[in-house]
């Protein structure tokens, strides 16, 4: 969520501006540096996963202002997305906790239960804030059960996974827009190999948390569950075995190679696949916004909106054996340690989801739709901003709204409010937490595509394996 491509949190951009080793020596924790008293001032350290250097920039402005506000000082360090969960962990250890830290779903309920997060200091500020002023499937996903707090930390955004397809081809081919399992398959099948083009770029990389996003996203719309009400691990289920089988079937129209997170967008934004499954961080290089990334189709060289004007996302994807289309979501949150300076803390956590809000989720807002809504229950001053936050690096910059319709927009806004996951309503965070760290189940997927396990025995092994990693947590 990783949280990054590797655990969970798909962080598209090469990250990494500190070494850990350098960030867990240095000692970067608030309780090293003066402690806010009660009448404001003090330093605290803030870990971001947002460490390239144009958004460590837009961080710190943001961060100034809120000294200016607090005389709170605060110290940002940058954490490349692959290695936070492993800092958090070594900095546990060495007493060096950040006191405040931005990370994914994934790790809530595990760090909760590993005395990393303080699950107390959450539930007061959410309960603070308003918890009518958040996004209900936001909350949903970071309750945590025997614990000193309702919810494992405070959430700020988020994205879900989506299909992206490309709209002339499906049009001239006569296809339905690839909403169900057969949709897709169909379409993959049709589309593969006319003029260069694959049918479907999914992930299929073992030990990958790009292949793990998009497989729990095919998984559950075809109800396949990760533990049943009871907390068993169930699967394998015949919902499952499905699931695998249809992700085998369509790996076979995929593009020659690794599929992971840059090879999948690669392919995409050179026009050379039908469809791909991928979070909405796409959305402002699809529009050759950012220069990292550009587009490379032949007809994008005169063109920068081409592919745009060619694209549609479906936010919904339902299998045979699912009630109800479903969304794949994950959510980015604040963080307050066990070893926080609390009130200070407190005091950052309530500015970048208040007067600070929109400066924060100006980092790379195309992938960030605000999961809180406004100040109050029936205000949505935040949800209405994010809309106008500009997209893209440099003098080429559009907003969401500007760049994709009040259509698309409104797809990203209602896909939004029915986030679902594996393993949350059942109360099995940590679980969740685990298996995106082992990446265990993705491995045994590479067995299936290779053809040297069936879905059959890859849904036995999968099961297998997440029992175990359960057993383990006690």
């Amino acid at each position: 969520m990783t949280p990054t491509e590797e655990d969970g949190m798909m962080w598209r951009r090469p990250l990494g501006t500190l070494a850990v080793i350098g960030l867990v020596a240095a000692g970067c924790s608030g309780d090293d540096g003066d402690s806010a008293d009660s009448e404001g001032g003090g330093s605290i350290t803030f870990w971001t996963v947002y460490d390239t250097a144009d958004r460590i920039a837009i961080m710190e402005d943001v961060l100034a202002d809120f000294t200016a506000e607090s005389g709170i000082e605060v110290e940002l360090v940058g954490v490349s997305a692959p290695d936070l969960s492993q800092a958090m962990v070594s900095a546990a250890a060495a007493g060096d906790l950040p006191d405040v830290v931005v990370h994914g779903v994934e790790l809530a309920a595990g760090w909760v239960d590993e005395g990393i997060l303080d699950s107390a200091a959450a539930s007061e500020m959410i309960d603070a804030l308003g918890a009518g002023t958040f996004n209900e499937s936001a909350l949903d996903l970071i309750r945590v059960e025997d614990a000193e707090g309702e919810y494992a930390t405070v959430p700020s955004d988020g994205w879900g996974q989506m299909i992206f397809y490309r709209t002339d081809l499906f049009e001239a081919a006569g296809l339905e827009e690839p909403s169900t399992y057969e949709a897709a398959l169909t379409a993959a099948e049709t589309l593969n190999g006319q003029d260069g083009v694959s049918g479907f770029a999914l992930g299929s990389t073992g030990g990958d948390g790009f292949t793990m996003q998009v497989f729990e996203h095919v998984a559950l719309a075809n109800d396949c569950q990760l533990v049943d009400d009871e907390g068993e691990v169930t699967l394998d289920s015949p919902e499952c075995e499905e699931a695998i089988q249809f992700y085998v079937d369509l790996a076979q129209y995929a593009p020659t190679g690794a599929g992971d997170v840059d090879t999948t967008r690669a392919n995409y934004l050179a026009g050379q696949t039908a469809m791909t499954s991928w979070s909405p961080h796409l959305l402002d290089e699809l529009a050759g916004l950012f220069a990292d990334t550009p587009l490379t189709c032949a007809e994008c060289a005169n063109d920068q909106q081409w592919l745009v004007d060619r694209t549609t996302i479906l936010p919904l994807f339902q299998g045979p054996s699912g009630d109800e289309p479903t969304q794949f979501g994950l959510t980015i949150n604040l963080g307050i340690t066990a070893s926080a300076d609390l009130e200070p803390s407190k005091e950052l956590v309530r500015y970048l989801l208040g007067d600070g809000y929109m400066g924060f989720l100006s980092i790379s807002p195309e992938g960030r739709f605000p999961m809180r809504n406004g100040s109050s229950a029936d205000d949505t001053t935040y949800v209405d901003g994010w809309t106008d936050l500009p997209v893209g690096t440099g003098s080429q910059q559009l907003s969401v709204g500007e760049l994709y319709g009040d259509e698309a927009v409104q797809t990203i806004t209602e896909g939004a409010t029915g986030f679902e996951r594996w393993g949350f309503p059942q109360g099995q965070g940590a679980l969740v937490t685990a298996m995106y760290g082992d990446l265990e189940l993705t491995n045994i997927l590479r067995d299936a595509l290779d053809g040297t396990i069936t879905p059959a025995e890859a849904a036995a092994q999968m099961d297998e394996s997440a029992t175990q990693l359960q057993s383990e947590l006690g």
